[in-house]
């Protein structure tokens, strides 16, 4: 009887491994393969389940199709908020553009018509005059770190209402340091203008 019982046993352990190698397994196997290929075509398994009139009923359900379809709503909403969101920083942008345009458009015309009306002399505005008073000091001081020889010999070439208004704010030892390195004549002429100011 004990053999029996062995013999027993070892037939219904047998069959169940050989319906689990036999049947188990290769089931498995082949429904993992038919996953891999659906989702490589792009094909949705479950939805092409649902479909099928008893199954289906596992695979589908009211609930689940109205939350995708809320879900997708809230997804819409959101994103229309957004682009929303976008399109007005655009309009801002936009404006800010043109403002900005339009202060360079101004500012061009004040660059031509300050280009195309040159200062008169007496008609200069604060800014002009002390730009100019700048440059001029700038020449002077140019004029008293110049060797007396170079300085000389500029003054003497060039016109004399500018030479003169030079060595007038010149100071007093380097007009004299100047005058001595020029010639006689030169030198004679300028201290007569000079002194007639």
């Amino acid at each position: 009887m004990r053999e029996e019982n062995k013999t027993m046993e070892e037939n219904k352990s047998g069959i169940l491994k050989k319906l689990f190698y036999f049947v188990i397994i290769p089931f498995l196997l082949i429904l993992t393969i038919v996953l891999i290929i659906s989702t490589v075509s792009g094909l949705n398994i479950f939805q092409e389940a649902a479909k099928i009139p008893i199954i289906g009923n596992l695979f589908s359900s009211k609930d689940m199709a109205t939350i995708s379809i809320e879900d997708y709503e809230q997804q819409i909403n959101k994103l229309q908020a957004q682009l929303k969101n976008q399109e007005k920083k655009v309009e801002d942008l936009q404006s800010e553009l043109e403002k900005k345009d339009q202060k360079i458009a101004t500012l061009q015309e004040e660059k031509e018509n300050s280009a195309n009306n040159q200062v008169d002399p007496g008609n200069e505005n604060a800014n002009g005059q002390n730009e100019t008073d700048t440059q001029w000091n700038e020449v002077i001081k140019t004029y008293e770190k110049m060797k007396p020889q170079s300085a000389a010999n500029i003054l003497a070439q060039m016109d004399e209402t500018t030479a003169l208004n030079i060595m007038t704010d010149l100071k007093e030892d380097t007009l004299a340091r100047i005058l001595e390195k020029m010639p006689v004549e030169k030198a004679a002429n300028f201290t007569s203008k000079l002194a007639n100011q």
